[in-house]
């Protein structure tokens, strides 16, 4: 083999190996991926009114709930019968706030109360009710009783009794009334003894203390007596124009009492109308007038 040959043979070995080598090199290099679009991640750039749900806050499930709408899922979870009990206790609700306690019969407070703990025992606010009512006339008779209205005081208490005969606050109410009632009546007796009391000798008579054929001296605290005892001073009069059918003149300063007493002496004439006269004066005494 010549020279030249082997010289032109190893040339081309050469000029192999560089291009293996080259190719070799481009293969291992790292490859660029394209780059990633975030159209999912990332906020679209917007403006004005072009805001989309991404941009609003997150609320939970209590805030995007309603308050009808609560009150419409509570409605729909009671059963039909518990829907008539509660429908129960605000109607008596009502009828107690316009003060319909046992008045009219088909349409009163305690109806309602009553047939709401019927249908359900230990309901709260019936039981509530039910002791309002109570409340309103025991408070009722407290303040007639403090006017000396002592009967409208005991219809009171029996009304609130006809509620509940087992309140508490009956039996109290009962106890301060009669209480009040005892301690006015010792007061009127302890007064009218002082006044029937001589404050010196027995001959010295003042013009005040005289009293007249034809007058009725009473207590100036006679409506603090007991009913019983009222009639009881009033009845001499009641007597004398039963017989006489004379007119009366009344002077009494109170003009309330003083038409009371009236009417306490024509109710017990039966005979005949009782005629009267009534002047606002401190006398305390109820005259027979000559006709």
């Amino acid at each position: 083999m010549s020279k030249n040959r082997i010289l032109i043979l190893i040339l081309v070995l050469f000029m192999t190996g560089c291009q293996q080598t080259v190719k070799t090199a481009k293969d291992t290099q790292p490859r660029q991926e394209p780059p990633i679009q975030e159209a999912e991640t990332s906020k679209p750039t917007s403006s004005g009114n072009d805001a989309t749900a991404a941009d609003l806050p997150a609320e939970s499930p209590a805030e995007l709930e309603s308050e009808p709408l609560a009150e419409v899922r509570v409605e729909k979870m009671l059963t039909p019968a518990q829907r008539l009990t509660q429908q129960l206790i605000e109607q008596g609700e009502s009828a107690l706030t316009a003060e319909r306690l046992l008045t009219p019969v088909e349409d009163n407070a305690n109806l309602y109360f009553q047939a709401a703990l019927g249908r359900d025992p230990g309901n709260y606010r019936a039981i509530q009710g039910i002791s309002a009512i109570v409340d309103v006339y025991t408070q009722w008779a407290w303040q007639s009783a403090q006017r000396r209205e002592y009967s409208k005081a005991a219809r009171y208490i029996d009304s609130a009794r006809s509620v509940n005969p087992e309140d508490p606050t009956i039996v109290e109410m009962d106890f301060r009334i009669s209480d009040l009632k005892a301690r006015r009546e010792n007061a009127a007796r302890i007064a009218i003894k002082k006044r029937s009391e001589p404050t010196g000798s027995d001959t010295d008579t003042t013009e005040e203390s005289v009293v007249k054929a034809g007058q009725f001296r009473l207590p100036e605290m006679l409506f603090s007596l007991s009913e019983d005892e009222i009639i009881a001073q009033i009845q001499p009069i009641i007597d004398e124009v039963s017989k006489t059918n004379q007119s009366l003149a009344i002077y009494w300063p109170n003009d309330k009492e003083a038409r009371l007493i009236y009417q306490i002496i024509n109710s017990r004439v039966t005979e005949f109308r009782v005629r009267a006269m009534t002047y606002h004066r401190a006398d305390y005494m109820v005259e027979l007038q000559q006709d």
